[in-house]
């Protein structure tokens, strides 16, 4: 929350004048000058939207190796968060305002749990921070789908949704598995109330270890749309990523997706 802001009586009077206007009227947030609208927000959601607001980037987990590499090469990763064995960093990239996400652990499970859970798109509600609804479009094969994916915002923001294209590749020598996870246009039409997110391209690279282990390097860039403030994003960008890894490590022990196999995969 910005210091003073809330102890200006006019503020606040404009505030509550454009919460009853929200009430009456089809604009919204998206559509304000982005310096009103981040004012706005601070002070009507000072901690479920900054919470909730990065969570496009969490749907965007399962959401190319081309991508990592170059990003990896171009991008100074700075240290934001460790803890449970799960390690946050951001970056900044040269041809966006949004920071990058990495994030990096390692699960007790092996590559066929993993690849069960991010292949069904329909349980990311119950790991992916903020997920209302995700869905399957279409089965390309099986290391390819394109699936749906809505993520919540607090009122009166509009909430997120974006089609993504997840494909798997396994180096048949070092096991490597490639997951690249990038928004698709032109898959299903743009949905009344919904703010279709213009851009996310993520990679997953997991390296099978000993003792049923595997290793993460996961990384993201992402354009949530709508005129959200990238300084506003980039504050609280840590939460999501964190949050919804850890939901992964504990999903990852349900028994549901142990003995799984798939053609492509070698654990």
């Amino acid at each position: 929350m910005i210091p003073g802001l809330v102890e200006s009586k006019s503020l606040k009077l404009i505030i509550i004048f454009l919460k009853y206007l929200f009430c009456y009227t089809s604009n919204t947030l998206n559509q304000l000058n982005p310096v009103l609208t981040s004012l706005i927000i601070i002070n009507l959601y000072p901690m479920t939207f900054f919470s909730q607001l990065y969570t496009i980037v969490s749907v965007s987990f399962v959401s190319a190796c081309f991508f990592c590499q170059t990003v990896s090469a171009q991008t100074e990763w700075n240290f934001k968060k460790g803890k449970d064995g799960i390690i946050v960093y951001t970056g900044k990239l040269e041809d966006s305002k949004f920071k990058s996400i990495r994030v990096v652990c390692e699960f007790q499970a092996n590559l066929s749990q993993l690849v069960s859970i991010l292949m069904q798109p329909s349980l990311q509600p119950e790991w992916v921070i903020a997920t209302k609804q995700a869905n399957l479009v279409k089965q390309i094969s099986t290391a390819r789908l394109y699936y749906y994916a809505e993520a919540a915002l607090p009122w009166p923001m509009n909430n997120r949704d974006m089609v993504i294209d997840l494909s798997m590749m396994q180096h048949p020598i070092t096991k490597l598995l490639t997951i690249h996870a990038n928004t698709v246009d032109n898959i299903l039409p743009i949905k009344a109330g919904k703010q279709r997110v213009p851009m996310s391209e993520a990679i997953w690279l997991v390296q099978p270890l000993p003792d049923n282990r595997i290793s993460i390097d996961y990384q993201i860039k992402v354009d949530p749309g709508g005129g959200i403030p990238p300084w506003m994003v980039n504050l609280f960008i840590t939460k999501a990523p964190f949050e919804s890894f850890k939901n992964l490590s504990k999903l990852l022990a349900d028994k549901r997706f142990k003995g799984q196999h798939f053609d492509f995969l070698k654990d």
